[in-house]
């Protein structure tokens, strides 16, 4: 004997088409939301990971009163880091707003360039998208401090200032008022060297395999740090 049901069933899908075709389309659209953000967000970690060893990221960073000599760089490499010098200069600009300036880097925390060029000579200049973007600039525009004249070859990101901190203290980073830049070795050379700040990025040797012995090295080597330079 055959089931009732089976036909009321059948009337029932066919009365209410509609309602059940607007719950099909919305349980679709809801898995094809939320199996999208999982592949994305799957792929934006695994990009994240791997940008560790594309850029060369730093581990941690520190500034000093003066330039670290050779002999005290070698004594802190013993301590199981590999030290570079990361040196900048914070330039006002016509505009309003401050430029950190680094020379162009080949070893750590690499330049992604996002638009343009690198910069290949002096005059020349590259800044993060960001500050370019809530600024109105763009490749081919110019930057003026005081005398000294920039044209902006392309866009970057510095895989250090993926936010743009102007101070370590800051509690909200600014990327209207303050931007990074990168330049040639020649044109930072040309800058007044006493307005350098001596920054300079370190990477371990083995890395901790978890965040909380990373944190304790990390606080251990920065208290022996203190006892062979002025931070």
């Amino acid at each position: 004997m055959k089931n009732p049901l089976r036909k009321r069933f059948f009337r029932e899908l066919r009365e209410e088409i509609g309602k059940y075709l607007v719950v099909f389309i919305l349980m679709a659209a809801t898995i094809g939301f939320v199996s999208g953000f999982l592949v994305a967000d799957g792929s934006m970690l695994t990009a994240y990971n791997n940008s560790f060893q594309k850029y060369n990221i730093e581990d941690g960073k520190f500034e000093t009163e003066e330039k670290i000599y050779k002999n005290q760089q070698e004594d802190i490499e013993k301590k199981g880091v590999t030290l570079y010098e990361n040196f900048y200069v914070e330039k006002a600009l016509l505009n309003g707003t401050t430029l950190r300036i680094f020379k162009n880097r080949t070893k750590v925390d690499k330049v992604c360039l996002m638009k343009g060029k690198l910069p290949e000579k002096t005059g020349e200049i590259a800044i993060d998208r960001m500050y370019a973007d809530n600024n109105k600039l763009s490749v081919g525009d110019s930057l003026q401090s005081g005398k000294r004249k920039w044209k902006i070859t392309g866009l970057v990101a510095l895989s250090d200032y993926s936010a743009l901190f102007q101070n370590n203290n800051d509690t909200m980073f600014d990327a209207v008022k303050f931007g990074a830049a990168v330049v040639t070795e020649e044109e930072f050379s040309s800058f007044n060297q006493s307005q350098l700040v001596y920054n300079y990025a370190w990477t371990y040797t083995h890395k901790p395999k978890t965040e909380a012995q990373e944190k304790k090295k990390s606080e251990d080597f920065m208290e022996e740090l203190s006892k062979d330079v002025t931070l």
